[in-house]
């Protein structure tokens, strides 16, 4: 039974499709059975299609309106809490009433909470357990873990905050619109930050930053260059307890440097992981196995060390394919994965014994009595040179200038960004019909209409460094008899190739895919 005292009732959400579009909702009020609410008005039928006497009438018991004004649409599902006003406490049953969205008992349930959990913050609540939501902030303030940082609105600011992933925060100086925050997370889980939102930021800097035009320097790096050659000592049995190993020396080419990364001298590392699988020509391929049986730590350690030190010096003998003078370098010697993981991800239950011999194993494998890292390492040349060499890098960099001015920036970020005009149309495409998206863009949509009717936008600086090597050709080739083809390199030291290698390179270079237009 209500208090007379009391101002603020509450109830249970029924419906929330109100056909007018005004936020009403349907609710049936705590304590109210739903005939007596229905007998309150003998003029409603309850079961009636008509917008006169049935269910979101005038006369319809149910039927609340929206105590915050048209401008702000907050409106409970159904089965949601609602806090209830009235206008006179007597008439309870007339037009004059009103609701507002009740309070969640954490923002991590403001996709839907019932009544009976929404309840938890209250006085009716005091049997419900806090221990299922767990806190996202420290009593000091501070974040139990630092990815929940920038999911919700910190209390110094405005927000207008979405059922799940979409939120408007006004800070003291920005805007911030955006979508997807966080990831997807379970019931009772606290959501960690997405990097990849979509977002809109306004903001206001209290410093102008200005930028002169590209300048060049050149500084030196370690020369990268792709290492042709890996040998892989293999150990069938590295638990054997009488020292008589059993195995093999794998040898194998490596991809070149325009098509693997990571196999550069700069790059590779005893535990650089690559495809093995001589699949194509990104993995590589095994060109020789040497087996070994039954041998010994000295004898198998040595068997390995001579095999690098003939490859160091006579390449042929070891394998049958010719190679040129110095061509065998650089090359690369390290256990295989099997050993490496023995050696260095001991667990409970690795093989004590096999750890203590392949261990053993690796500190015999030197190309060299001073080689700094015995059982791995990278052989640059016949001197056995220990550092890379060094090479000029040209870097282009933009000088920079700051002034104590205010300044403004905005800034769209996303996965992709299409840029949209009604009126445009690419030549040769079908012009996009944004017709029946006023209310928003499916994905069916981008990926069916709008991707294929657009084109990547172009980066500037790139382009015109694509230009300005296409001009350094034209101006300085030269012809070596009239009516001839030009030469391949002009007298600036321009090359035809040098212009095909950057024009295939603008694909991916001078044009982003992801920010389109039409």
């Amino acid at each position: 039974m209500d208090n007379k005292n009391q101002l603020v009732f509450f109830g249970t959400c029924l419906q929330d499709d109100d056909p007018q579009m005004l936020g009403r909702i349907r609710v049936l009020p705590f304590n109210d059975v739903q005939q007596s609410v229905i007998d309150a008005n003998p003029k409603f039928k309850p079961n009636s299609k008509s917008l006169s006497d049935g269910p979101w009438s005038d006369i319809d018991p149910f039927l609340y309106n929206p105590f915050l004004p048209y401008f702000i649409n907050q409106v409970p599902k159904k089965g949601e809490k609602v806090k209830l006003f009235y206008f006179n406490q007597e008439s309870k049953y007339g037009r004059n009433k009103y609701y507002m969205m009740d309070q969640f008992s954490s923002p991590t349930t403001t996709n839907f909470e019932d009544v009976n959990s929404a309840q938890l913050r209250s006085d009716a609540g005091y049997s419900n357990s806090a221990e299922s939501f767990p806190p996202i902030k420290n009593n000091d303030g501070q974040y139990v873990e630092e990815n929940y940082k920038g999911v919700f609105a910190e209390p110094v600011d405005i927000s207008l905050n979405g059922r799940d992933t979409a939120d408007l925060i006004i800070k003291k100086d920005e805007i911030l619109l955006r979508a997807g925050k966080h990831n997807p997370f379970k019931s009772n889980e606290i959501p960690t930050a997405n990097t990849n939102r979509g977002f809109l930021q306004l903001s206001k800097f209290d410093t102008k930053f200005n930028f002169g035009l590209p300048q060049a320097k050149l500084r030196l790096v370690n020369q990268s260059t792709p290492i042709k050659y890996l040998f892989e000592y293999e150990v069938f049995n590295p638990e054997n307890e009488f020292s008589a190993f059993t195995g093999t020396l794998d040898i194998y080419t490596l991809p070149n440097f325009q098509d693997a990364y990571l196999t550069l001298t700069s790059i590779f590392d005893v535990d650089t992981e690559i495809d093995m699988t001589c699949s194509g020509k990104t993995s590589a391929c095994k060109i020789k196995s040497i087996q070994f049986q039954g041998l010994n730590f000295n004898d198998l350690s040595t068997f390995i060390n001579n095999t690098l030190k003939t490859f160091l010096t006579t390449p042929d003998s070891i394998i049958t394919a010719p190679i040129g003078n110095n061509e065998q370098f650089p090359f690369y010697f390290r256990p295989s994965k099997k050993i490496r993981n023995l050696t260095t991800q001991y667990t409970n239950s690795s093989n004590l014994q096999a750890t203590t011999n392949m261990a053993q194993l690796s500190s015999l494998i030197k190309i060299s009595p001073t080689d700094p890292t015995p059982g791995y390492g990278m052989v640059l040349d016949a001197k056995l040179s220990t550092d890379l060499p060094l090479d000029f890098k040209k870097e282009v960099y933009l000088p920079r200038t700051t002034e104590n001015v205010e300044n403004t920036a905005a800034l769209l970020g996303a996965n992709q960004l299409f840029l949209l005009s009604h009126e445009s149309q690419i030549p040769g495409r079908d012009k996009i019909d944004l017709g029946g998206t006023i209310y928003g863009i499916d994905q069916n949509k981008v990926i069916e209409d709008i991707y294929p009717n657009t084109s990547s936008m172009v980066r500037g600086e790139e382009l015109l460094e694509l230009l300005s090597l296409i001009v350094s050709f034209c101006t300085s080739h030269v012809h070596p008899y009239p009516l001839l083809p030009p030469s391949s390199v002009s007298l600036d030291g321009t090359s035809i190739d040098d212009l095909l290698i950057k024009m295939q390179e603008a694909y991916t270079k001078v044009l982003n895919e992801n920010i389109r237009i039409n």
